[in-house]
């Protein structure tokens, strides 16, 4: 289990992230608490912005490890993203009639 997990960081490293995620979720089909795993994964599916995906891996570490810093940070950088987009798109006086001219 522990080359898988050392083949699927090393194959996130290098920006294969299918070939990582099929790996991690092989680590997890057999625990699957496993922490670095989860950890992994998570990052991979914010990498991705599969932010549901990924807060659910945080969440799982979590459970286990209540306070883990990585999980925790995960989490934060997630709810920052996803903040800044409803900020911009709900919030903003900016609409997209605003790109175009019309004639009056």
């Amino acid at each position: 289990m522990e080359t898988l997990l050392k083949e699927s960081e090393k194959l996130y490293n290098e920006f294969k992230l299918d070939e990582a995620r099929e790996l991690l979720e092989l680590v997890l089909k057999e625990q699957s608490d496993h922490k670095e795993a989860l950890l992994l994964l998570g990052k991979l599916h914010s990498k991705t912005q599969d932010y549901g995906q990924a807060m659910n891996c945080f969440n799982k570490v979590l459970l286990a490890e209540p306070g883990n810093n990585e999980a925790t940070t995960g989490l934060q950088l997630i709810k920052n993203i996803l903040q800044l987009t409803n900020n911009f798109y709900f919030e903003n006086a900016y609409t997209d009639d605003d790109l175009y001219e019309f004639e009056k």
